[in-house]
């Protein structure tokens, strides 16, 4: 953006001093014309950069387009899915959705052998890693042939999400077990005062404008037009974006705190109910942060109300929480996950393991399936 601002101004500056040389012709007295106007409009330019960072405290211009809406499309009850058949490259990683909406290759809806779907946030979809080095892939190359991982990880996605996908979509696809990797995106949700139960209050319409839904998003960094967009919205003759409207009141009691923990621990008993009603065995896996990675509030954008001090803290208390569920509800729980001493060169950023760390995530996985068929060995590889 700044260097759209520099080459206006160049382009201007020689179109002035074209017009003062020639300001004696009507060529030359048409470029000055045009020279004061486009002028004008740097100052208002201005005006309105100054104003939007007065407003929002920071710069239009550091703004980047949000490229989730390359991968991502709105959903009525999941606020997000993963476009179908998308092949998008970005800083030279890989994303590619298949024919059903899924990360990664194609397969057959039909299943043919074992299926196990992993369900989750970002960190099982694979953000910041290619197709092939996500966890889920890791974890299918090292299983038998006979098995097959599936990786229906959504970006954002909270345990409500799960609730509808296990419920109207994984069930679809006749899984033999399923993978339920969450944590961080409910954790988002704490010192809420009274949070909704559907998580509607915050969690949704903020990962709406994460996803990059928002309509300002297909709208040009020029701050004329994001300020006239704004009076536009004003008076409804603009479609606006709920992420912005979101007006929620951070609450460090232990009441609120209550209140999200409750939350967090009935939906993944409903989880472990709706699968065993299936007949689906279930997997808890909790969720790992890097405590070095995120200091200096980079998570802030997206735990907006946890201190970087008790972000690690309350993260272990929701781990704990799966655990004590997965005890309750007699399913495996994948606590040697956190048994491993991650380091801060395992990650990309303060959640998403790189790839190295994404296969040894995976070989942890793999163990608990053949501990339960004595004849296995564990291969390299398919």
């Amino acid at each position: 953006m700044l260097s759209f601002y520099l080459w206006t101004f160049i382009a201007w500056f020689i179109i002035l001093i074209t017009g003062i040389s020639k300001r004696k012709n009507w060529f030359g007295k048409n470029l000055l014309r045009f020279a004061y106007v486009v002028l004008i409009l740097f100052l208002v330019e201005g005006t309105c950069l100054l104003a939007i960072k007065v407003k929002t405290g920071y710069w239009l211009f550091h703004e980047k387009y949000n490229l989730n809406a390359e991968l991502f499309e709105p959903h009525p009850y999941l606020v997000g899915v993963p476009k179908k058949n998308v092949w998008l490259k970005v800083k030279g990683i890989t994303y590619t959705h298949n024919s059903e909406g899924f990360r990664g290759k194609e397969f057959s809806k039909r299943k043919t052998k074992k299926r196990i779907i992993a369900i989750g946030g970002s960190t099982t979809y694979g953000t910041s890693v290619n197709d092939w080095e996500t966890w889920p892939y890791y974890l299918d190359s090292l299983l038998t042939d006979s098995m097959e991982v599936l990786n229906f990880g959504v970006s954002g996605h909270s345990t409500v999400e799960h609730i509808i996908q296990s419920s109207l979509i994984v069930p679809e696809y006749d899984p033999d077990v399923v993978l339920i990797h969450c944590g961080l995106n409910d954790l988002r949700s704490l010192y809420i005062r009274n949070l909704a139960c559907d998580y509607s209050d915050f969690h949704a319409p903020n990962l709406y404008g994460a996803l990059g839904f928002c309509p300002l998003n297909n709208i040009p960094r020029i701050a004329m037009l994001r300020v006239a967009v704004l009076l536009l919205q004003k008076v409804n003759l603009f479609p606006s974006c709920s992420y912005y409207k979101t007006i929620v009141k951070e609450d460090h009691s232990i009441e609120s705190k209550d209140r999200a923990i409750e939350l967090y621990k009935r939906n993944l008993i409903t989880m472990a109910g709706i699968y065993e009603k299936q007949g689906v065995e279930i997997v808890f896996i909790p969720q790992l942060l890097n405590g070095d990675a995120f200091e200096g509030n980079k998570l802030k954008w997206w735990i907006p109300f946890i201190s970087d001090k008790e972000l690690v803290h309350d993260m272990n208390k929701y781990n704990q929480i799966m655990e004590s569920t997965a005890d309750q509800e007699n399913c495996r729980y994948e606590k040697e996950i956190l048994d491993l001493k991650w380091k801060g060169t395992d990650f990309v950023d303060p959640s998403h393991l790189n790839p190295k760390a994404n296969l040894r995530f995976a070989e942890i996985i793999s163990q608990g399936f053949f501990e339960t068929q004595d004849s296995l060995e564990l291969p390299n590889s398919k």
